[in-house]
């Protein structure tokens, strides 16, 4: 059976939202409204209200969009040392139009590292680097592994995506079946070294509806 998230655990989770989003309202000198900051990281209002009012937990697909649009460590909500929201953000405040209202524009992102395509049976030194980060779950470090072992190497920040949806689907009880759809997923053709996001393929789609 998968490992439920304890109370303690979206506890500290909903606590860190909270912290976060009143270091940002700080930051930028203003109220922040729950309609900016969801708008900002791609929610809806609803979601986020949800979750800071305690009515519905903080899942991996929110969490990990929070983290990548304001740059926090894979860790932040689940670290059992508590991190200042303070700096990240004084960081993003003005570079980001939907909480401040037409600030700079955010820079450019960096580009990503080259892939490797072909597989490794000694391992991808990224996808260790992920699971080091995020620590989920022994099933779904092991689903992980064994999707690298047939698919091959990526940029750790794949690895962080694939690995924030497995223990998603872990806490479902949906794991084996997230695992089969990853490796049924065919590679982009744009980008050999990347899967295309588990679902988003017109077959996946089609055989969620059946």
């Amino acid at each position: 059976m998968p490992r439920p998230v304890t109370k303690e655990l979206s506890r500290r989770r909903r606590e860190r939202l909270a912290e976060l989003f009143d270091a940002l309202g700080a930051a930028r000198g203003a109220k922040l409204t729950q309609r900016a900051f969801a708008a900002s990281i791609g929610r809806e209002q609803g979601t986020i209200a949800a979750i800071l009012g305690g009515h519905r937990a903080l899942g991996g697909d929110v969490m990990l969009a929070v983290v990548q649009a304001y740059g926090l460590p894979p860790d932040y909500f689940d670290s059992p040392t508590k991190p200042d929201p303070r700096p990240f953000a004084r960081a993003v405040v003005g570079a980001v139009p939907d909480l401040v209202g037409g600030g700079r524009r955010a820079a450019p992102p960096k580009p990503a590292a080259p892939l490797v395509t072909a597989a490794n049976v000694d391992g991808d030194p990224s996808l260790e680097e992920a699971l080091d980060a995020l620590r989920p779950d022994h099933a779904v470090t092991v689903a992980l592994r064994a999707i690298q072992r047939a698919a091959g190497e990526r940029a750790t920040s794949e690895w962080l995506r694939l690995a924030v949806g497995a223990q998603s689907a872990h806490e479902r009880g949906t794991l084996l079946e997230w695992y089969d759809r990853a490796l049924a997923t065919p590679r982009r053709a744009d980008r050999p070294g990347v899967l295309r996001p588990v679902g988003s393929s017109p077959r996946a789609r089609a055989a969620d509806r059946t």
